[in-house]
């Protein structure tokens, strides 16, 4: 195109000297006299020279710039668990808060009410159980101490005593049997004396029987006694069911637990500073109808700050966590820092997320030497330029990308020499903004005719 512009430009001269000749011949002839008029040179055409390259030796460093801002470390979005109506706004942006602190709420009325209703069913609920429970301890202690008393009561003694009592009254009949058998014998014994000794038999006779009755009561009053510690057993496993019962206090979970969900609903309709910090954004107003869910607020804790940059998906891809980085202030030239990019979203990174799941936060975090001490919190939201060194070639010849011409995937090169010029094919390697790595075909001092 240049060299058209040229030819065009030569031949209108030519043109104009031509015509200019042509006047000045009449000219000479018109005014009749003797003299021949000298005609005019015709102009030595231009010959457009292309500008040269020579290929030189040196760095060749390949570089990204990309924009960032200064950004907490920490950073979270807020909003609102549920739809409803904005009834309180209790900060703005740039306030400080406290963790715990209540930032805005939802209109909330009735489930206020119900909550205040359902603390005082809790309310009753638990004192209800606090009185089943003292009756089924005291139910339970009661019968505890019965079995104690009748196992305490379950002895031997008696049954001991009374049967010692049977053998001596069994001993004293075969005794008063004998003396009586005995005095049959003896002829010479009174009647009356007999007697006495039938008597004694009968006497005897009584005292076994008796002994026999006491010795089976005894008996009976242990039978009786095991029976009555089995059913006291039994009442004492009944009182401890109950007492089970009343302590799982089925009544009170049911209350605490739907108190627990209106309390969650309470919850969902607030928004609550999750850690001290301040407030960098916020997007409500009062009696505004709002969605769940939709950013409201950004809390930050402006204690440790960072670099956010939001980059394209190609960008990422060159970059990795751990490389190096050059930053300085957009309204501040000059003023350099270093430091190093601490983390890339998956997955050109960890990103702190699982592999496979999409990552919340997709913004490429730095971390800069100094920046505690030369950065404050106003300066949240500053830009910065940052430059990443993506590759480098020491020492190697190089040319600039003008002077490296392309054609269906081949790169060439065009020189001078003795007879003309001449096309060379080159191969290339790191292409930075301002030259180009050559790799093969050319040596250093030779001299590129430029397109």
């Amino acid at each position: 195109m240049i060299r058209r512009r040229l030819a065009a430009f030569i031949s209108l001269l030519v043109m104009v000297g031509m015509l200019l000749g042509s006047v000045a011949c009449a000219s000479g002839t018109a005014s009749g006299s003797g003299t021949q008029a000298t005609p005019t040179p015709i102009p030595t055409s231009i010959v457009p020279t292309n500008p040269t390259y020579d290929v030189q030796r040196g760095d060749v460093v390949l570089e990204m710039e990309f924009q960032g801002r200064v950004a907490p470390i920490r950073e979270q979005t807020l909003f609102f668990r549920t739809n409803g109506y904005v009834d309180g706004v209790y900060v703005a942006r740039g306030d400080e808060v406290q963790e715990g602190d209540v930032l805005a709420e939802l209109e909330v009325t009735d489930l206020r009410n119900q909550i205040t209703q359902r603390e005082a069913e809790l309310l009753a609920v638990q004192m209800d159980y606090d009185r089943r429970m003292t009756e089924a301890q005291n139910s339970l202690r009661a019968a505890e101490l019965r079995l104690a008393k009748l196992l305490a009561s379950n002895s031997d003694t008696q049954i001991t005593g009374s049967r010692i009592n049977l053998e001596r009254a069994r001993t004293r009949l075969a005794h008063a049997q004998d003396e009586y058998n005995k005095s049959l014998d003896r002829s010479w014994e009174r009647p009356e004396v007999r007697e006495g000794y039938a008597n004694a038999v009968q006497e005897a006779q009584w005292n076994l029987e008796m002994a026999e009755a006491q010795y089976q009561d005894a008996i009976n009053a242990r039978q009786r006694n095991v029976y009555d510690v089995e059913l006291a057993e039994m009442d004492l496993d009944m009182a401890q069911l109950r007492m089970s019962e009343i302590e799982a206090g089925l009544d009170v979970t049911r209350t605490q637990l739907s108190l627990n969900r209106l309390l969650d609903q309470l919850s969902d309709a607030r928004i609550v500073a999750p850690f001290d910090g301040i407030i960098l954004q916020i997007s409500l107003m009062e009696g505004r109808q709002i969605q769940g869910y939709n950013t409201m607020m950004i809390i930050a804790d402006p204690s440790e700050l960072e670099v956010s940059a939001d980059l394209t998906d190609s960008e990422k891809s060159q970059l990795s966590e751990g490389m190096e980085v050059i930053a300085e202030f957009v309204n501040r030239p000059g003023d350099h820092m270093s430091g190093a990019i601490r983390r890339m979203p998956y997955p050109y990174g960890g990103g702190g997320r699982i592999a496979g799941v999409q990552d919340e936060d997709t913004s490429v975090r730095i971390t800069l030497e100094g920046m505690d001490e030369r950065v404050s919190t106003s300066n949240i939201g500053d830009r910065l330029r940052m430059t990443v060194e993506l590759d480098r070639a020491e020492d190697a010849l190089w040319l600039p990308p003008q002077a490296v011409r392309s054609f269906e995937g081949r790169s060439f090169v065009v020189i001078q020499e003795d007879g003309g010029q001449r096309r060379v094919d080159v191969r290339v390697g790191i292409r930075a903004r301002d030259r180009i790595e050559i790799l093969d075909g050319l040596s250093e001092g030779q001299s590129v005719l430029a397109p």
